[in-house]
């Protein structure tokens, strides 16, 4: 025939190696890929930077002092140094215009404590309201807008 004796033994011998040789490559195949994707989706190992406050800012003519306050401040203010708050009681009185919020010192609950700097004249104000509670607000400096007069110089009637 064509040159080709092979017997029925010899055949399934072969299909059987065909077989192992295949099952083979598969789990080679399995294993490959799997630690191929394990390995894309490790941690890399880049460092996460933390704030450091190295350099921080004292105004003169201010204390400071740690008071338990309810603050209505955005927490991701990460890049400043201080964050510039008006201070207000619980009957909406104004008790320090503008104080400079620096840190979270204690935190429970219902309230936290945060280190804050508070001009010397609003002292006694703010420690005086710290019993009936006090409200920490961002800061909006009170810009005045003048007013101009417009118009034209010419009329025209028709």
């Amino acid at each position: 025939m064509n040159g080709v004796s092979s017997t029925l033994k010899e055949e399934i011998k072969k299909s059987k190696d065909l077989k192992k040789k295949e099952k083979f490559k598969f789990i080679v195949a399995v294993l490959f890929t799997n630690l191929l994707v394990a390995i894309l989706c490790m941690p890399s190992n880049v460092e996460k930077k933390t704030l450091v406050l190295k350099n921080k800012v004292f105004h003169p003519d201010h204390q400071m002092m740690v008071i338990p306050l309810h603050a209505m401040v955005s927490n991701t203010q990460g890049d400043n140094l201080e964050t510039p708050v008006s201070l207000i009681s619980k009957d909406k009185k104004i008790l320090s215009l503008k104080a400079y919020l620096h840190e979270e010192v204690k935190s429970t609950d219902e309230i936290s404590q945060f280190k804050i700097e508070i001009i010397n004249s609003d002292v006694l104000k703010v420690s005086q309201a710290t019993d009936s509670g006090v409200i920490a607000v961002p800061y909006v400096e009170n810009k005045k807008l003048v007013h101009t007069k417009r118009g034209s110089k010419y009329e025209i009637s028709l």
